[in-house]
């Protein structure tokens, strides 16, 4: 490979991992319908503070081997999916 080659897939490699992976989330654990409890989601997106979801929803990403959690949400065909960052 040619190094004129190597720096551009570099970047884009480098461009790709920074985007981070959306994971959807069994129903059992969360629903469309929970998104619109603003005190949920408020909580959840708030990295300063702890909570049993937000820990759960970490949980998530880091055995999913996504890495971090990064209070990103949304919903997409009847399923919420959380944004994981490395």
């Amino acid at each position: 490979m040619t190094r004129a080659l190597l720096l551009p897939l570099l970047a884009c490699a480098l461009t790709a991992c920074d985007q981070g992976r959306w994971i959807a989330l069994p129903p059992l654990l969360m629903r469309c319908a929970d998104l619109d409890d603003r005190n949920l989601k408020a909580d959840l997106e708030d990295s300063s503070k702890f909570s049993l979801g937000r820990g759960m929803l970490q949980g998530v990403c880091t055995q999913s081997g996504a890495g971090n959690f990064t209070g990103d949400l949304r919903c997409s065909n009847d399923a919420v999916e959380v944004r994981c960052k490395s």
